[in-house]
């Protein structure tokens, strides 16, 4: 009996070692975000209208920066295109609108307008599982107005939960990236 308790612990090493290599843990880690080009192009005439968020340095000291080319116009229909990078390292930046495509299932998007902000923003793309990810939008103006637009990514959220385009609430998941841009709606 002895001499079975003195292997016992070699035992217990040869069983907990032997697990399934086949079957790795492969990780979804979040994405890091330091550039985000949210581009809306209009479906009739007039000016594409460029929005703007850098914060190279992440975390670090630096302040984020925001910028937008120009107004939307009122009652109109555009075209929304997002891109976003990592280039916290500049000399390798890294195309992270790539990686979320390849990954649509575990990102989704949401447009939240506020302070009376008159646009509806709507999805223009699915994942395979036919659920909405918001790197193409579709956007309607309403009236002269102005206010903010929050653009939120979510990662690992519950697609199935409810959330919707402008309230992401019941989505859950982790925040990669969340934006608020000053807009204005003109004539």
């Amino acid at each position: 009996m002895a001499r079975l308790l003195s292997l016992l612990p070699l035992l217990l090493l040869l069983f907990t070692s032997c697990g399934d290599k086949d079957d790795p843990v492969i990780e979804n880690e979040e994405e890091v975000i330091t550039d985000l080009v949210y581009v809306l192009t209009p479906v009739d005439n007039g000016e594409t209208v460029t929005f703007r968020f850098s914060d190279p340095d992440g975390d670090g000291p630096e302040m984020a920066t925001t910028d937008i080319t120009g107004d939307l116009m009122a009652n109109t229909s555009y075209l929304g295109t997002l891109s976003l990078t990592n280039a916290s390292d500049p000399s390798d930046p890294e195309d992270i609108t790539a990686e979320i495509s390849a990954e649509d299932e575990d990102h989704q998007f949401f447009f939240v307008p506020s302070g009376g902000l008159d646009v509806t923003v709507a999805y223009a793309d699915s994942d395979n599982d036919g659920n909405p990810v918001g790197l193409l939008t579709e956007m309607e103006t309403g009236a002269v107005s102005s206010g903010g637009l929050q653009i939120i990514l979510r990662h690992e959220p519950n697609k199935a939960a409810g959330a919707t385009i402008s309230d992401p609430t019941g989505a859950g998941g982790e925040t990669d990236i969340a934006v608020t841009f000053p807009v204005s709606v003109g004539n």
